[in-house]
C-alpha cells in the first residue's frame, strides 16, 4: 500500500482511466471497476485535496479516449470531421469526471478521507446529469462495466443504470475504507467478510432473478432477423439497390419457412426514400401480402411542412392488408444527424459539417406486426436511440410487447462501438423485462431475452439470419413504473451534500 501512495497523483489518475477502459465492453474485465476509482482517490488525498478537477478530468480523458475512440472511425464522413467529433466528445465528457474530482477534493478539505464514503452519492448524481437531455450520453454509464457480470445488472429493473453504477461505487468505497483507513487487523477481516457477503448476496439474488425471468408461460411470436452485411456506401450505388432488396427478401423468405411471422431488417436497409421509390416499395408490399408476413425495415423518408422539406431517419412497418406505418427517429446523434439547438438558432442551418440534417420525430409509435392470424405490438428504436433509457421507457409505457433495435454500425468498422452498442441493449431489456430483437447491417444482430441473456447472434461482418420465438407478455418492473426515481434521488442527495460541504468549507475558511 505504501508503494501505491508513493506514485504521483497524475499517474494514479491515469491508472483509474485505464482500469475503467479495461472494465468496459468489449474487454469486459468487469471486476476491475470494483476498485478502479481508488487510484484517483489516493492521488486526491496525496495532493492535499488540491487539483481535484484536473486529476478527475485526466482520469475521464483516459477512459473516454480508450472507450470512445470508435467515434473517430466513422467512415460516413471525412477524417477531419470524424476526428473532431471524437476529440470534442472526449473533451466534453471528461468534464463530468473533473467535476467528480473537484467535489471530492472540496469534500476532502472538510471530511478528510471519509469523503470517499460519500462517493457513490456524488458520482450517481453526476452520472444522471450527464445522461440527461439532448446532449446526454448514457453510453458511458458505469453500469456498462458490469457487462460480464449479468447478475449484478439485474438490479437495473429497480433503479435503471444508476442503481448499477451506485453498486460499483459502493464496492470501491468499501475497499478503500477497509484498506486505506485506519483499521485494526481484526476489523479488516470483519469488514472484508461483510463485503464478500454483500457481493455474493448480489450475485445470488441476480442469479435467482435470471432464473425466474427465464421461465414464462407467455405466448410467443416467431420473429426473424436479417443481417445483410453490406458496406454502408456500397448499398447506395443506384445500380445495386434492387439487388440489395432482393437479397433481403430472399433471406426473409428463408426465415418465413422456419416460422417467422415478422422479419426485422436493419437501419436504412432499403437504400432509398422508400415511400417514393415505387419499384422497391411495391416489391416489399407485394411480398408481405402474398406470404402473410410482416417486415420492419429502416429507410429514409421526407415530407413538406410549412413549405419546408423535412427529412427523417425512419422505420417502415409493413403488414398484410394494411397501410404502411412509419416511425421517425427521435434522438438524433448530435452533430452527425442534426446540429444541437438548430431549432432555437435557425441560422445554424447554414453550417455544414457533413451532418445529415434530419428532423427529429416526436412520437414513440408502436404498431401491430405479424401474420393475419398472429400479431404483437412492436416498437423500433433506431441506432443511437437505444442508449436513451427515458425514450425506451416511453415505448414500454405505450404498450409495446416486443422491442426492436435497428442499426447500421457499419460506419464504425471493426471497432469497440458495435460491441458496446449491443451491451447497451442488454441493460434496456433488463430494465423492463422485455425481449429485444436487434438487427444490425454489419452486426452485431441478436435476440436478447428479458433477463439480458443473448440467445442468438450474428457476428460482426457476417451475413445471415435467424428465427426465434419471442414472448409477447411481460411483467411491469419498478423501473417501468417509476422511471428514474433513483437517479433523481441521487441528484437531490448530491445537491444537499454539496451545499452542506461548501457551507462547512466556507465556515472553516472564515475561522
Amino acid at each position: 500500500m505504501k508503494r501505491v501512495r508513493s506514485l504521483s497523483p497524475e499517474f494514479l489518475s491515469i491508472i483509474t482511466g485505464i482500469l475503467f477502459t479495461l472494465s468496459f465492453p468489449p474487454f469486459d474485465l468487469s471486476f476491475l471497476a470494483w476498485f478502479a476509482w481508488i487510484p484517483l482517490w489516493i492521488g486526491l488525498e496525496r495532493s492535499g485535496w488540491r487539483n481535484g478537477f484536473r486529476l478527475g478530468y485526466l482520469s475521464g480523458l483516459i477512459f473516454t479516449l480508450g472507450s470512445l475512440n470508435w467515434i473517430g472511425n466513422n467512415s460516413g464522413t471525412s477524417f477531419l470531421i470524424a476526428a473532431s467529433s471524437m476529440i470534442g466528445s472526449v473533451l466534453y465528457l471528461s468534464i463530468y469526471f473533473g467535476l467528480f474530482g473537484y467535489l471530492l477534493g472540496k469534500g476532502g478539505q472538510v471530511y478528510g478521507n471519509r469523503v470517499f464514503l460519500f462517493a457513490p452519492l456524488v458520482w450517481s448524481g453526476i452520472e444522471y446529469i450527464y445522461c440527461w437531455g439532448f446532449m446526454g450520453f448514457p453510453w458511458i454509464s458505469l453500469a456498462m462495466t458490469q457487462n460480464l457480470f449479468l447478475p449484478v445488472q439485474q438490479l437495473a429493473e429497480y433503479g435503471g443504470i444508476y442503481i448499477v453504477s451506485t453498486w460499483v461505487l459502493l464496492i470501491n468505497s468499501a475497499i478503500y475504507a477497509i484498506e486505506f483507513m485506519d483499521r485494526t487487523g481484526r476489523q479488516q477481516k470483519l469488514y472484508w467478510t461483510g463485503l464478500t457477503v454483500f457481493i455474493v448476496a448480489t450475485f445470488a439474488f441476480g442469479g435467482v432473478r435470471i432464473w425466474q425471468t427465464s421461465h414464462t408461460d407467455s405466448p410467443t411470436l416467431g420473429v426473424g432477423v436479417v443481417q445483410n452485411n453490406v458496406e454502408p456506401r456500397d448499398k447506395w450505388v443506384r445500380e445495386k439497390k434492387q439487388l440489395h432488396v432482393e437479397k433481403l427478401l430472399s433471406q426473409t423468405d428463408l426465415a418465413r419457412l422456419e416460422g417467422a411471422k415478422v422479419v426485422i431488417w436493419p437501419e436504412t436497409a432499403v437504400p432509398a426514400y422508400l415511400m417514393y421509390y415505387a419499384s422497391l416499395y411495391n416489391k416489399i408490399n407485394q411480398f408481405v401480402n402474398q406470404n402473410d408476413i410482416s417486415i420492419l425495415t429502416g429507410s429514409l423518408h421526407h415530407s413538406r411542412l410549412n413549405n419546408e422539406l423535412q427529412t427523417y431517419n425512419a422505420a417502415f412497418f409493413f403488414s398484410p392488408d394494411s397501410e404502411v406505418k412509419l416511425y421517425y427517429k427521435q434522438h438524433l446523434v448530435p452533430f452527425a444527424e442534426r446540429l444541437p439547438l438548430v431549432d432555437v438558432f435557425p441560422w445554424l442551418k447554414i453550417l455544414n459539417f457533413g451532418q445529415a440534417n434530419f428532423t427529429p420525430g416526436t412520437e414513440s409509435s408502436i404498431y401491430p406486426l405479424g401474420s393475419r392470424s398472429e400479431s404483437a405490438n412492436f416498437g423500433a428504436m433506431i441506432c443511437y436511440e437505444s442508449s436513451d433509457p427515458v425514450l425506451f421507457r416511453q415505448f414500454v409505457l405505450n404498450g409495446v410487447q416486443i422491442m426492436t433495435i435497428i442499426t447500421n454500425d457499419g460506419w464504425l468498422g471493426h471497432s469497440l462501438g458495435p460491441y458496446q452498442h449491443l451491451a447497451i441493449a442488454r441493460l434496456r431489456s433488463i430494465e423492463h423485462r422485455i425481449p429485444i430483437v436487434r438487427s444490425a447491417q454489419t452486426g452485431i444482430s441478436a435476440y436478447i431475452r428479458p433477463n439480458g441473456i443473448i440467445d442468438h447472434r450474428i457476428l460482426l461482418n457476417h451475413s445471415g439470419y435467424f428465427v426465434v420465438n419471442v414472448p409477447t407478455k411481460h411483467a411491469e418492473t419498478i423501473y417501468t413504473k417509476w422511471g428514474d426515481w433513483f437517479g433523481m434521488l441521487m441528484v437531490l442527495g448530491l445537491i444537499v451534500w454539496t451545499s452542506r460541504t461548501l457551507f462547512l468549507l466556507k465556515k472553516r475558511v472564515a475561522r
